[in-house]
């Protein structure tokens, strides 16, 4: 029989973050300073600031990948502490900025090994597993290349691969971590569109390191803005992604500015020129 908290933790429905701080050892400040945030199921949030803002440590944090130096996070109210770590790959999965392409695995090899956590070692893959990889590489579109290595493709390509490997590991949270890095405009438009279909057709929550404002603004739900280790504004998309947010979070100023026709408006940085 399962084990009732395991079950509570694979049907995950809120992150509560309660003053969380991390400082390395010969560090002289923190990394992360007192952060305290609630992450609710069914979103996709932004997560933005500039580089050394803490952003991939506080998702490292959520992750179990690091050990705080204080404070708590709690997974509907089971301390993260308290979680084994392949029990907490049931209910979140992690896409890395930096993906290993010398390796010779196949894509169909690669999107399999999302189905790690529910397996024994060295058991082969069942029936349900090779449906759930199936669908995974359906939905991403990877089907057409499934025994290429992963070597030979595109950018691009290798995202959704990536993309396809956490929807085969069928957890409820996904989180990313700079995800449309190194992509042209057109596959960072695509690989969003694919995370907001994740959100309404498969009713997973998304958590994505981001730098593109304006795509943050068009497909995130919500916003957390970090800087110098610390939440410097929270809510929805609306709320906080304001100039004079960006201004507090960048140094400099920012405009908004309509979109002729088409009720968008978006966020424009001043270059001083």
């Amino acid at each position: 029989m399962k084990d009732k908290n395991i079950e509570r933790i694979e049907a995950l429905e809120n992150i509560h973050v309660d003053n969380l701080s991390w400082q390395p050892v010969k560090k002289a400040s923190p990394i992360l300073d007192e952060i305290s945030i609630d992450l609710n199921s069914g979103k996709i949030y932004g997560l933005l600031g500039p580089n050394g803002a803490g952003k991939t440590s506080f998702v490292r944090q959520l992750l179990k990948l690091q050990g705080a130096t204080r404070g708590t996070v709690e997974l509907d109210e089971i301390d993260l502490n308290d979680i084994r770590r392949k029990d907490l790959a049931r209910s979140m999965s992690f896409l890395p900025q930096t993906i290993n392409n010398t390796v010779e695995f196949t894509v169909e090899e690669i999107v399999s090994m999302g189905r790690e956590p529910y397996r024994k070692a060295l058991s082969p893959l069942s029936d349900e597993d090779k449906k759930i990889i199936h669908e995974a590489m359906e939905f991403t579109d990877c089907l057409k290349f499934k025994d290429k290595s992963i070597r030979l493709l595109s950018g691009g390509e290798r995202q959704r691969v990536m993309i396809a490997r956490t929807i085969a590991q069928d957890t409820q949270w996904i989180i990313l971590d700079e995800p449309v890095s190194n992509l042209d405009i057109t596959h960072q438009v695509g690989l969003m569109q694919l995370l907001d279909r994740l959100r309404t057709e498969k009713k997973k929550t998304i958590v994505a390191i981001l730098h593109d404002i304006n795509l943050a603004a068009t497909f995130c739900s919500d916003i957390v803005l970090m800087k110098d280790g610390k939440v410097v504004a929270q809510g929805t998309t609306k709320q906080v992604l304001t100039p004079a947010n960006l201004e507090e979070l960048y140094a400099m100023k920012f405009e908004v500015v309509e979109s002729s026709g088409k009720g968008r408006t978006y966020l424009v940085p001043h270059y001083g020129c």
